[in-house]
């Protein structure tokens, strides 16, 4: 098992440093910061000195929609990008016979995307300068949550992708539902939010905004973890349905 994971780590590093596109697309996160840690401070200090109006305690729905949303879209594209790169060159072909390395990379993906995301979040987070130090081990639960996102991600891309140029349109329509719609529920009251319920993406945005309130937040940690693991199983079994 050490020898295959050792295997695939090696063959990703390969893949990024061919493919230019997906390499750029894992260091995009770097913008991201710097957009956030340098703008948003002259940018607040402007617009309560023009509008008299405080941004700060709107800090956490800017993180959420320039870091916290954004590294699940990077990961899990970039992720669902590998294994479109791979099916096309034919290790499918070998690892469908052999049933052990099969499993064995799938574990590897999926545990893949859930660990780099939540890298990318407490990183990224930590990075901006925005975020109270007290905060940041509460990130790390947060972060694998969004990680889940991520895979749910992947394994949508997946299924209605079959190449990578039809996987960049796919991610950039998933980049709309990700990054966009589970922001709308901040600015609604709590009896209007039962419909994004539906959103993955959701679920480590309302858990994030409690936290950042000193509200309890883990009931909705562990509610968004019983939402994704199910929908993680069905996509996961028509993905390997697709295979066949």
């Amino acid at each position: 098992m050490s020898r295959a994971v050792l295997a695939f780590g090696r063959n990703d590093v390969r893949n990024l440093r061919r493919e230019s596109l997906l390499f750029g697309i894992v260091f995009a996160p770097l913008v991201w910061i710097a957009m956030v840690r340098l703008a948003t401070p002259p940018v607040t200090d402007l617009v309560a000195a023009r509008y008299g109006v405080d941004l700060v305690p709107h800090y956490p729905v800017i993180l959420t929609a320039f870091l916290l949303l954004t590294s699940p879209i990077v990961v899990g594209g970039v992720g669902a990008f590998l294994v479109l790169d791979e099916r096309d060159a034919g290790t499918f072909a070998v690892l469908l016979v052999m049933p052990t390395p099969m499993r064995s990379y799938l574990g590897y993906r999926a545990a893949t995307v859930v660990a780099v995301t939540a890298t990318y979040v407490v990183a990224t987070m930590a990075a901006s300068g925005l975020v109270p130090l007290g905060q940041m081990p509460a990130l790390v639960p947060i972060g694998l949550l969004t990680g889940l996102s991520g895979l749910v991600i992947g394994l949508v891309l997946l299924r209605l992708a079959r190449n990578m140029v039809k996987g960049l349109a796919v991610m950039r329509a998933l980049g709309i539902v990700v990054a966009g719609l589970p922001l709308i529920p901040y600015f609604l009251g709590p009896q209007w939010q039962y419909p994004f319920w539906l959103l993955p993406p959701y679920w480590p945005a309302k858990t994030y905004w409690l936290l950042s309130t000193g509200d309890t937040w883990w009931p909705y940690l562990l509610a968004g973890i019983a939402y994704h693991v199910p929908l993680i199983w069905l996509l996961y079994r028509r993905f390997l349905r697709s295979l066949d």
